[in-house]
């Protein structure tokens, strides 16, 4: 892999500093993203757990409304 140079630093510099603020938030979120190297691989994994227990649990299937409602019951205390 090449090493990055003193003038593609500024090149990125120059370039974030044209962004809009919304712009320059993706930019910082991608670079923690790669910063964080073996959590994103944790993460995904902890994504792909959740979600088959979402799907052995029947709750992959719920909408909105009963999600609402299931919270709505639980804090009326039914």
């Amino acid at each position: 892999m090449a090493k990055a140079t003193k003038g593609d630093e500024e090149l990125i510099l120059h370039k974030f500093r044209s962004l809009s603020p919304e712009r320059k938030q993706k930019v910082i979120d991608f670079l923690e993203f790669l910063a964080s190297g073996g959590k994103a691989k944790e993460w995904l994994e902890f994504d792909e757990w959740a979600l088959n227990l979402a799907k052995e649990r029947g709750f992959d299937r719920l909408t909105e409304e009963d999600v609402a409602r299931i919270v709505s019951d639980f804090r009326s205390g039914k």
